[in-house]
């Protein structure tokens, strides 16, 4: 029971989180983006490779593509927390 519940919160967690990059809630998407542009930038200063300097190719779709990913196998992993919660 104590792992269906784990699996439950874990699945419900993930699914929390795909919607979040799949639907641009609050710009999480843009904001990934923008983030990962930064630490580039900062990496590149470190290292003094110029091949850093030029932004990330993967933008906000790519975001969104990995929480349209994580959605789903969300709600398949809460599904199967469920089942195992309550199975006896």
């Amino acid at each position: 029971m104590g792992v269906g519940i784990g699996l439950l919160v874990l699945g419900m967690t993930g699914v929390g989180w795909g919607a979040m990059f799949l639907f641009n809630l609050r710009g999480a998407a843009d904001k990934a983006a923008a983030r990962r542009n930064a630490v580039r930038a900062v990496t590149a200063a470190r290292t003094m490779d110029l091949g850093l300097t030029e932004p990330s190719r993967f933008g906000p779709w790519f975001f969104r593509l990995v929480g349209g990913m994580t959605l789903p196998g969300g709600l398949l992993l809460g599904f199967v927390g469920l089942v195992l919660a309550f199975a006896e």
